[in-house]
């Protein structure tokens, strides 16, 4: 185990028993890890300081009110890639490093005062992650299945108005699926994955595509080869304002490359 990872994690204000429970170790070597890399530890009253401060950050607890495309849009994302917890009022969303941008983002238009953490996984990956409180705002989510441990509840559309599904399936997109593509055949893929298949099926009723079943994953997976993966980006990003850069900028670069 790195002990420099085990104290930027902690140094993110991550308690030390988030930090045991992260890296699946004790305390007491999480207490030796931050030992041998000198960093110091937080008497309990500290951590309960941060602990409160941390609760007590604002957020825009009526951004989900009244639907649009923009907080449709974070209803997908939040719908495949965010974290609900059950005992607490409180939402996360982690991402790659490299997709800090879409977290700022996130952070500004639901006025969330918390800062962004930084910090390096076990495996050695770069992790940007925003975590608020808002029992408002976690009430409104379960309307839209957004609910603690969903990956083994069903997730629908249903109760997201026509002319706003595109958003919630573009968000969807950014959270749980993928686009691939190979230089020397130029063909491309648009891959999501969903532990549910009726969310998968409701995407494919308005936008097409095939679902297959990976039985050693459990998972459901709706595919657009290369053409029908052309129109289904260029659909989904037809007049977007909230999106994941990294992904948008893949696909120009498809269609430049095919050009």
């Amino acid at each position: 185990m790195n002990n420099q990872l085990i104290s930027n994690y902690y140094s993110a204000n991550h308690s030390l028993k988030q930090t045991s429970n992260y890296f699946k170790i004790s305390i007491y070597m999480v207490k030796k890890a931050l030992a041998e890399t000198s960093t110091p530890i937080r008497s309990r009253k500290e951590q309960n300081i941060i602990t409160n401060q941390s609760r007590t950050k604002k957020v825009n607890d009526n951004y989900f009110d009244n639907l649009n495309p923009e907080n449709t849009y974070y209803l997908g994302f939040l719908a495949a890639d965010g974290c609900v917890r059950p005992n607490r009022n409180e939402i996360k969303v982690g991402l790659s490093s490299i997709d800090r941008e879409w977290l700022e983002c996130f952070k500004q238009d639901l006025q969330i005062e918390r800062e962004i953490k930084d910090y390096i996984t076990p495996k050695g990956f770069g992790v940007a992650e925003i975590c608020f409180a808002s029992p408002k705002i976690k009430q409104v989510l379960a309307n839209y299945d957004i609910v603690p441990n969903k990956t083994n509840k069903e997730i629908s559309m249903e109760n997201i108005p026509k002319e706003l599904k595109i958003h919630y399936i573009r968000g969807f997109y950014d959270g749980d699926g993928s686009f691939s593509w190979n230089k020397n055949t130029k063909q491309g893929m648009v891959k999501i994955v969903s532990h549910k298949e009726n969310i998968l099926k409701e995407i494919q009723d308005i936008m097409g595509g095939a679902i297959y079943y990976f039985k050693d994953r459990d998972l459901y997976s709706l595919e657009y080869s290369t053409v029908p993966s052309i129109a289904f980006l260029s659909v989904i990003y037809e007049d977007a304002t909230r999106l994941l850069p990294r992904k948008l900028h893949k696909f120009y670069e498809f269609l430049e490359f095919r050009i």
